[in-house]
């Protein structure tokens, strides 16, 4: 049986709650990128507006969950 050792050496050396905090911003930032990669595949011809507004309003729908 694991006495833990595994589990605490994957979190950062502070607490509980930090490692919590970097894994979602983390999460935030591959999320973005997923994004970026998304419009660029799809919607090549998309205009730097529509690009920005995509991406400002995806950022805020992150932020709310």
């Amino acid at each position: 049986m694991s006495d833990g050792n595994f589990n605490r050496a994957l979190l950062p050396k502070n607490e509980l709650s930090a490692g919590i905090r970097a894994g979602k911003a983390q999460m935030r930032t591959r999320a973005e990128q997923a994004l970026t990669t998304l419009i660029d595949e799809f919607f090549p011809t998309l205009d730097p507006a529509t690009r920005t507004a995509l991406h400002d309003r995806f950022l805020q729908l992150l932020r709310s969950v």
